[in-house]
């Protein structure tokens, strides 16, 4: 690994602000993005099994309690490992074991970043989007409980930095901005 490289991972509960975030600093600051949840994707996608929000959180939840976070955390890394850019982003990085993971292995060049927005505005955000189509009020709420099952809220609070997702997008990418000076100063 070269030394400049660092490493960050997003945080925060669905429909918080984290793609906003990861797509930016990708952009702006020619990172790599991994997205964690992709490795949840591909799973479903080797099985034939159609992709919902529901099925994301199921398959996510039965990864994690079936094989705890070294699938997707060696997953995650191995591209971490290959690729040449200087910034690398793990986009929805969501539980304390990924972050011990990823300390153990990069040291001080792994930081968090959460985005931390509340619960309405998020449904609300999620509700627009409507990837899968419409999103209850009950899966909404299952995903989160789901999240804080695997440990978000630990991640979330241990943070090196902090956005927040409540503010509008300008904001938020004046938040990032100040985070990625002073990432880029140490």
């Amino acid at each position: 690994m070269a030394a400049k490289k660092i490493i960050i991972g997003i945080v925060g509960m669905p429909a918080s602000g984290k793609s906003l975030v990861a797509d930016y600093i990708e952009k702006k600051y020619k990172a790599y993005k991994i997205h964690m949840g992709d490795f949840v994707w591909d799973f479903l996608k080797k099985r034939g099994i159609r992709p919902s929000e529901e099925m994301g959180s199921m398959v996510g939840l039965y990864i994690w309690a079936e094989y705890g976070d070294i699938p997707i955390s060696d997953w995650a890394n191995k591209k971490v490992r290959k690729s040449k850019a200087k910034i690398i982003l793990l986009d929805s990085i969501r539980t304390p074991e990924e972050v011990t993971f990823f300390r153990r292995q990069y040291g001080k060049k792994f930081l968090v970043i959460a985005v931390l927005a509340e619960s309405k505005r998020r449904f609300d955000r999620m509700k627009s989007r409507a990837r899968f189509g419409k999103v209850s009020d009950v899966a909404f709420k299952m995903r989160d409980d789901d999240e804080m099952i695997r440990g978000i809220g630990d991640v979330l609070v241990s943070a090196n930095y902090e956005i927040d997702g409540n503010k509008s997008k300008a904001f938020v990418l004046k938040q990032t901005d100040k985070i990625m000076k002073a990432i880029k100063g140490k």
